[in-house]
């Protein structure tokens, strides 16, 4: 019935958008957006009132596990769930879950798979189309929250002053400066200015956002110092050329905020020396990919939970998020030097083919991470153990990641989301993109299969063009 199915994707949405509860560490909650927008009005159609035991147990008691999935509706009347509500869900779905077999496609290593994932940049996250305004185009912009953790993330926001104050020392007396994208607290353009800037050009495409740079600035004092520019680079000019570049405009996957269609504009109107890689910082944002097996993939599946309704649209996580594991070394897929942008005349667009191989080791390693994020979310030790072994040997997409280079070759200027080279867990503001690529994980991995992916980008030259 339409209840039913509505029922099943509810909680479909409850568990994969409210897992900070269930998975430490997660950011999975754009997922409650999108059951929000495929489910329309239809929400208001349930009363609230579910209330867990304190004393329920989901690594014993069933029977309440069942009882919490069949009231699920009535839960679903809150707009916002408390932590224990959430938490108590969680725990009892995953008792529900492991009743039902995993299905396995992969028994052995000949048998060939196919599995694909295609999305544009702004699927799952706030865009410019949200707004009033249809001629802003449709590019990827963030919320105050995004913000700050961009401004107080320690592996980002210190190494960026460092290497602005080392490039204003070199240039000297009169060195004129450009923040791209200079967000609501005008941070680079600040410290820009802190450092001894002539001069600061800050420029910013969202109204609010570039109302709440110019009231920071002013109250720091260095509003003879910077001046911003309110709208899209590609349409405003500069009264002169700068000697630096400041754009921090990399996404998770390096490109998806329009760094290309950005930097290539800039590079051909606003630098001194635009070919210099010096004259940027970043010089060159990368992407790096590796095939990954993914919690919930795991839990969850069709007929009750149907992954083909995100239709292409990516997971993403938290880097330092254990509920996603790799299945091999990473690998480059994505080279972008801002001095270089002008020799990519034909645009972005490419193709590249990458090999994969599953590595046994990897296998055995993230058992044990993957068996204490189950028992974190209540889940028996006998039922974590299992439900670990058949997450740490199945493969659900390819994650994705960025790195950064703010100079040219000394490590300590280099921005790793994940560890590098081996694409550990860590503390980053970006985020570890996962496309899910098969309703199913393909399962049974034991080490040595070979994943063949192609992977094609095609970034625009426009602005307002999405990825």
């Amino acid at each position: 019935s339409f209840d039913t199915m509505l029922v099943k994707w509810l909680l479909f949405a409850l568990l994969l958008g409210l897992t900070e509860s269930f998975f430490a560490a997660s950011s999975h909650q754009h997922f409650f957006s999108v059951a929000k927008k495929k489910l329309g009005g239809q929400r208001s159609r349930f009363s609230s009132a579910l209330h867990a035991s304190d004393n329920s147990n989901s690594n014993e008691g069933n029977n309440d596990s069942i009882k919490a999935v069949d009231n699920i509706s009535q839960m679903m009347g809150k707009d916002l769930l408390s932590r224990r509500d959430a938490t108590f869900l969680a725990a009892a779905a995953v008792t529900v879950a492991t009743t039902k077999p995993l299905e396995v496609f992969a028994e052995d290593n000949t048998r060939k798979i196919p599995f694909r994932a295609s999305w544009s940049a702004v699927d799952g996250l706030k865009s410019s189309s949200d707004s009033n305004d249809k001629k802003a185009g449709n590019f990827v912009t963030f919320d105050m929250s995004a913000y700050k953790a961009m401004k107080e993330d320690p592996t980002r926001t210190p190494i960026f002053r460092e290497v602005i104050r080392q490039k204003l020392a070199s240039l000297g007396d009169d060195s004129f400066v450009l923040d791209l994208g200079t967000g609501p607290y005008a941070l680079f353009a600040i410290i820009a200015a802190e450092l001894g800037a002539s001069k600061v050009y800050a420029i910013e495409a969202d109204s609010a956002v570039a109302a709440s740079a110019r009231s920071v600035i002013e109250k720091s004092g260095w509003s003879d110092v910077i001046t911003v520019l309110e709208g899209l680079s590609t349409d405003i000019s500069l009264p002169e050329k700068v000697d630096l570049c400041v754009a921090e405009i990399c996404g998770s996957v390096a490109t998806e905020e329009g760094a290309f269609a950005t930097i290539k504009d800039a590079h051909a109107r606003f630098l001194k020396r635009p070919n210099d890689p010096s004259s940027w910082i970043p010089q060159r944002i990368q992407t790096y990919a590796a095939p990954a097996s993914y919690t919930l993939h795991n839990l969850f599946g069709p007929p009750e939970f149907d992954w083909s309704k995100l239709n292409g649209e990516p997971v993403r996580f938290n880097c330092r998020d254990e509920g996603l594991q790799l299945l091999a070394d990473p690998v480059l897929i994505e080279d972008f030097s801002f001095a270089d942008v002008q020799q990519q005349s034909k645009g972005n667009s490419k193709h590249q083919e990458k090999v994969f191989i599953v590595d046994p080791r990897r296998l055995e390693q993230n058992y044990e991470p993957l068996y204490e994020e189950f028992r974190r979310g209540n889940s028996s030790p006998n039922d974590s153990a299992r439900l670990a072994e058949q997450t740490s040997t199945s493969f659900s997409g390819i994650a994705l990641w960025p790195r950064l280079f703010l100079g040219t070759s000394d490590d300590n200027f280099v921005i790793n989301s994940r560890s590098y080279p081996v694409g550990d867990h860590q503390r980053s503001h970006w985020q570890t993109v996962l496309p899910i690529m098969a309703d199913r994980p393909i399962a049974a991995l034991k080490g040595g299969e070979t994943i063949s992916v192609s992977f094609d980008f095609d970034v625009p030259t426009v602005v307002k063009q999405p990825p």
